[in-house]
């Protein structure tokens, strides 16, 4: 059963690294950060690499731990991608997880190309941090607080603050359960969902002037270039 085997390999490791896909949205990021927190947790060396991120998700725990390279002077034993389809959205870093010795893929796309040693997936989850939570579950992990902020963060982003079809009765429950355990949903809403830069509204103003309507107004059309990013000043980090 794959979730043994993830079990069986996340005991073995010594060394973990965790990677996600190119232009990480909060479910990728919140993801990677419950995953880096529950495997310090059980006493693994491990790193969690995102090269650039979205300055909203700051105030998720252990935000600032999140690196930008793998290190180069070892081999990992276990490399962790979730939220990510298959290694070419590794954005140029799948090296760390190609050389890892055992591979694993947590994912919710119905179209992962399965290309870990050992893939869950499940196309029916809103968001990969709910699939995190039967993992992290399964392999004895005290979802705490802070790991519970980064899976509410993850869920809230990928079911557009729980208004899509995708969402299920266990979105809510597991919710309720992070409730309970002290996360604040409202200010994690308020946080992901909410609060813009004026980088966002200025780069918002002008998607907004340019959009072209078609098809009687059925289907819309705009576009931000890399240019207006650098000059309303948002760069990621």
């Amino acid at each position: 059963m794959t979730l043994d085997n993830i079990k069986e390999e996340i005991e073995k490791a010594k060394t973990v690294v965790i990677l996600t896909h190119e232009s990480p949205d909060g479910d990728a990021i919140g993801s990677s950060l419950a995953m880096y927190q529950a495997l310090k947790q059980l006493g693994k060396d491990v790193d969690v690499v995102i090269p650039e991120h979205p300055r909203t998700f700051d105030f998720l725990p252990c935000a600032n731990e999140i690196k930008k390279a793998g290190r180069e002077d070892i081999q990992y034993d276990l490399g962790i991608a979730l939220d990510c389809t298959d290694t070419n959205r590794l954005e140029g870093f799948e090296p760390w997880y190609d050389t890892a010795k055992t591979k694993i893929s947590i994912d919710h796309h119905g179209t992962n190309a399965m290309f870990a040693d050992y893939n869950y997936v499940d196309p029916v989850a809103p968001a990969c941090a709910q699939i995190l939570i039967v993992v992290l579950t399964s392999i004895g992990i005290n979802i705490n607080k802070d790991i519970g902020t980064c899976i509410l963060a993850s869920i809230i982003t990928d079911t557009g603050g729980f208004k899509y079809e995708g969402v299920t009765t266990e979105t809510f429950e597991f919710t309720a359960n992070l409730l309970r355990l002290g996360v604040n949903v409202s200010e994690v809403y308020k946080k992901v969902l909410q609060v813009k830069t004026i980088a966002n509204f200025e780069l918002t103003k002008l998607a907004v002037n340019r959009m072209e309507f078609f098809e009687n107004g059925k289907i819309a059309f705009t576009y931000i270039t890399k240019m207006d990013e650098e000059n309303v000043n948002a760069q990621p980090r």
